[in-house]
Order: structure tokens, then C-alpha cells, then sequence
């Protein structure tokens, strides 16, 4: 039986499994929120990861919101239509920065204005996420145990600043060689990133 993508511009992909497993060259069409994967014998999951490197070698993350299986009829073969969302859509709202003020701790500065404001503070449960990130890194083998740990405390650091979502992007850039370890941590992350940057 033929493949649907058989005449459709396809690209391969990297599926990263929640579970830690790693499946290579995957045929997927991309197109606006979902993907076309006509491989029905793969196991894919809500909250799996697909990679997927552009032509100038940067990286796109998604993550599987729906998997979307759909049993074949006729000459339409078994195939899956998952709904994904790329894990760097969410932005930021704008930040002002005016001359060289910086406030830092909680503080507040209004000039001639009404403090809307709410103060952002990390939950146990962002602490306990972070413990984890680095309780993992240390117990593993990695060589740049140094870049990684920097940019996981950039990001706890980040957390209800507008710089939350630039920080995030660096870590993933930083474990991008070794996702099979930190592939556990990206839905809570990504729910975190969401829920504060909303």
C-alpha cells in the first residue's frame, strides 16, 4: 500500500519519547498546528517531542498536544494527524527599560502612575522542578555540566520576567545533544513557561 506523503514535501524529524527514548529519522509534513506522521507502528504519545533541524542547522522543538490517530479506510492507510505546538510560540509581553534603572527582588518604581503590578514568586512545585533539572545534571555524565547548570539558573532566575521565554530557549539550545535526559523535564517546563508568560 503507498504511503499518503509519498508525493508530499515531507522532512524528517527526531521523536523524543517522555520516556526517554529517542527514534530518528521519522517522514512527517508539517502544517499549521499539526503533523502528518503516515508511520502508524510508531508508539506516539501526548507530550513526546519532535525535533526538527531547518537548513541553516538551528533546531524547532514541538510538543505532541494529541496525538491523533486515524484508522485508514480503502487506500488511505493507517496514519496519525497529531496536534503539536512549537515550544517557543508562547511571547513574552513587551518590556520598557528606561535609562539605567534596575529594580531587583520584588521591587517596584512608579513614576507618575498607578502600581498594577503583581509580584511573581517561584511555587514549591518550580522549586522542586529545578532541584530536579539539577539533581539530573550532576548525576550524569555530560561535559558542560557548567554551561548547562548556568543556563538552568538563568531560567529559575527568569521566572515572571519577560525574559522568562529567551532564557528557556537557551537551556534547550544548551541540552539540545543530550534532550534523551532532559526530555522528562520539557512538558513542565513548557506548562510553566506557558502559565507565566500568560
Amino acid at each position: 500500500m503507498k504511503r499518503i506523503m509519498d508525493r508530499l514535501p515531507r522532512e524528517q524529524v527526531i521523536l523524543r519519547k517522555k520516556s526517554g527514548e529517542v527514534i530518528e529519522n521519522i517522514d512527517v509534513l508539517f502544517g499549521q498546528g499539526d503533523v502528518l506522521i503516515d508511520d502508524a507502528t510508531l508508539n506516539i504519545e501526548e507530550e513526546d517531542l519532535l525535533e526538527r533541524t531547518l537548513p541553516n542547522g538551528a533546531k524547532e522543538h514541538y510538543i505532541i498536544l494529541e496525538r491523533g490517530f486515524c484508522k485508514g479506510t480503502g487506500f488511505i492507510p493507517d496514519r496519525y494527524q497529531a496536534k503539536i505546538e512549537k515550544l517557543s510560540a508562547v511571547k513574552p509581553s513587551s518590556s520598557i527599560s528606561i535609562g539605567d534603572i534596575h529594580l531587583n527582588g520584588g521591587s517596584r518604581f512608579n513614576l507618575n502612575s498607578v502600581d498594577n503590578s503583581t509580584n511573581i514568586t517561584m511555587s514549591k512545585n518550580d522549586e522542586t522542578l529545578f532541584d530536579n533539572l539539577l539533581k539530573t545534571l550532576e548525576d550524569s555524565s555530560i561535559e558542560n555540566k557548567e554551561d548547562i547548570k548556568s543556563s538552568i539558573n538563568d531560567m529559575k532566575q527568569a521566572i515572571g520576567k519577560p525574559s522568562l521565554l529567551e532564557k528557556y530557549n537557551s537551556f534547550i539550545q544548551s541540552v539540545a545533544n543530550h534532550m534523551t535526559i532532559f526530555a522528562p523535564f520539557i512538558p513542565q517546563l513548557s506548562a510553566l513557561l506557558i502559565e507565566r508568560l500568560n
